[in-house]
């Protein structure tokens, strides 16, 4: 005999992904609109670079806007789609466990410590140093955390962080042959360390206060929807 329909269980088992646009957190959706704005603008005026890209040389010294503009001059497509997709998933994840204060300091110390690098090896550009860093902090919280990439592979945060760091760094070599610049791109992984196994992290966090409150955001569901990440 089959259970009637009232005594079935009063939940649902769905697989949860990143959320819709009016889901997203706020510095998490900013950055998605500036990495797809500094695509378009470098494709519709090719003098941008220049005025947002590093630069080595003496003119830099007045121009210390580049120290974070770089970060969104990318004429790669490709480059850019896998940004806008690890920016959608790792931000929605951790801007709402970290606040969105701590994630706009831990970006931005990324973004500046690695133009700095940069402005001595020559010039750069690109989102790739900030995420690098941000895989790295999501992956230094639970390295043993299992996932699935892309619904089809299983894998561990640390394998997908290695996966993440050989792709960046072998399109980093084939696109420059400058081992120098690859300093560049992987200036920002000592942040991401400061943020999760230094200052930022664990119980000495809880004592270091940035300034103002937090804000955090909390996911409500209904208590019929189990949801597996």
């Amino acid at each position: 005999m089959l259970p009637s329909r009232a005594m079935r269980p009063a939940y649902r088992l769905r697989w949860a992904g990143p959320p819709g646009w009016r889901r997203i957190p706020p510095v998490t959706r900013a950055l998605l609109v500036l990495v797809a704005i500094g695509y378009l603008l470098t494709l519709a005026w090719p003098p941008a670079p220049l005025w947002l890209a590093l630069l080595s040389g003496p003119p830099f010294v007045w121009q210390v806007w580049r120290l974070v503009t770089y970060a969104f001059v990318n004429g790669s497509i490709t480059g850019v789609l896998f940004t806008l997709l690890m920016i959608w998933s790792l931000g929605s994840e951790i801007e709402p466990r970290w606040g969105s204060r701590r994630l706009t300091i831990f970006l931005g110390l990324a973004t500046v410590v690695a133009g700095l690098l940069g402005l001595a090896v020559g010039g750069g550009a690109g989102f790739a140093p900030a995420l690098l860093a941000l895989i790295f902090a999501w992956m230094l919280e639970g390295p043993s955390q299992p996932l699935s990439f892309f619904g089809v592979l299983p894998m561990t945060r640390l394998g997908f962080a290695i996966l993440a760091l050989v792709f960046v760094v072998f399109s980093e070599l084939e696109g420059t042959r400058s081992f120098p610049r690859l300093a560049f791109v992987l200036g920002g992984l000592p942040v991401a360390w400061l943020f999760t196994r230094g200052l930022g992290g664990g119980p000495r966090f809880r004592r270091f206060r940035f300034w103002g409150r937090r804000r955090v955001f909390h996911v409500v569901g209904r208590e019929d929807d189990t949801r597996v990440h």
